[in-house]
Parts: C-alpha cells; structure tokens; sequence
C-alpha cells in the first residue's frame, strides 16, 4: 500500500523572547493510503503542530513532506491552495464555522471553491447519520458545541478528499456522540478509501484507529 503523507526529519524552532525553542525535533512518519492514524500526547509534545504541518497549514522550519505523492512544501503558494482545496478536508478544534452561514450553509461552502461533484444523497445520509437533519437552517450561534463539531466534520468531507486531517475531532463530544463520529470516520474512510489522520488525548478515540502513534518531547515514540 502506498503513502498518502511522508515526512521525513521535520523541524520546527520558533523565537521567543530571543530564545529558540525547539516544537518538533527531527521528525519522521508514514502514513498509508485509506488508513486511519491517531497522534497522541501531553500537551505540548507538539502533536498539534505536526499535524499541521503534515496538513500544509504550518510550514516546517526543516525537512520535507510528501502529501499524496507531491513535495507540498516546494509548491508556490497558489498550487498549494488548489492542491488543498482538491484533495484535503481540515477540521479544526475549534470549529471555525462562518457565523452569517447557517449548519447547512456550512457543510456546503467548501463545494463553492471545488470541482468535486458529490452526490446529493450522500450529504442528506450524512446530515442524518450524524444527527443534524432538524439543524439545518440553524446558525452556528443557535447550536451546542458538540452540533458545530459534527458540522465542521461534514464540511471537512464534503468534498471527497483524500486525507483528512483532524485535531481533536470529539473534544466538545460527550462520551456517546463522540464514538459515533469516530464510528462515522472510521466506516467513511474504509468505505471510500480514505485516509484520516487526527490528534486526539482520549486514547479510547485512539484505540479505534488501525495505528497510533506518541509525541513526547518534539518526537515520536511509536
């Protein structure tokens, strides 16, 4: 089985006061195609940042990464935005809904910016697996925290990519719900053959993915 992302001795040092610290320390890992990855940690072992560098969101200081085949960080700018948009799904901790967007508004923004055609019934299953159908035409102010999450996790598929990448995907879930997303993901990418990578604390969450892998100090301990 092929890779969807390598990344091979990736540094990253940040200035701080005039001092350099050092988040990640020669990092490198393989991810396969269509599988599901779990990064754990402590807070601060640098789990966050390495998956968004491994995402193109956050630019290493050293080294190189590989998303599906292509060396994202020797692109120029615009062909990572287009690269991104095509073939990445992002969803974040803390959401980042557009508030004057209602849930459904939301779900569908990323197909605004894609040529990606997805089946209109395969979003109405999704609304309803995840147990949004009766919030559709609400704004994100008008719902819980654990309905933005499950939101922002449709808006992260939308667009069929191939890798998602999530950080801490059920963090405003109760135990339940959580389990059920997790359920979703994992079924999502075995089905289509999708490959999710996500940073999570809750080693329950982490012992439903096929691998896990540890952060501890800037490094991994697999």
């Amino acid at each position: 089985m092929s890779n969807a992302v390598e990344i091979r001795h990736v540094t990253k040092v940040i200035e701080n006061d005039g001092r350099k610290i050092r988040i990640l320390n020669d990092v490198s890992l393989d991810v396969e195609r269509g599988t599901m990855t779990a990064i754990v940690g402590k807070s601060g072992s640098g789990k966050t940042t390495l998956l968004s560098i491994a995402s193109g969101i956050d630019s290493p200081t050293g080294g190189a990464v590989k998303i599906l085949g292509q060396d994202f960080y020797e692109m120029k700018t615009a062909q990572q935005e287009k690269f991104r948009n095509q073939n990445i799904g992002l969803l974040f901790q803390n959401y980042h809904l557009i508030p004057e967007l209602t849930c459904e508004e939301n779900i569908r923004m990323p197909m605004c910016f894609s040529d990606k055609n997805v089946k209109e019934e395969i979003i109405e299953e999704w609304i309803r697996r995840v147990g949004l159908q009766d919030k559709r035409h609400y704004y994100p102010q008008q719902m819980s925290g654990g309905e933005q999450q499950r939101t922002a996790i449709l808006r992260a598929i939308v667009n069929d990519p191939d890798i998602i990448f999530a950080d801490e995907p059920t963090g405003a879930l109760d135990s339940k719900t959580g389990a059920n997303v997790i359920k979703f993901l994992g079924a999502y990418s075995r089905q289509a053959g999708k490959t999710i990578v996500l940073v999570t604390h809750d080693m329950d969450i982490a012992k439903g993915c096929d691998r896990v892998v540890e952060m501890a100090d800037g490094r991994l301990v697999e």
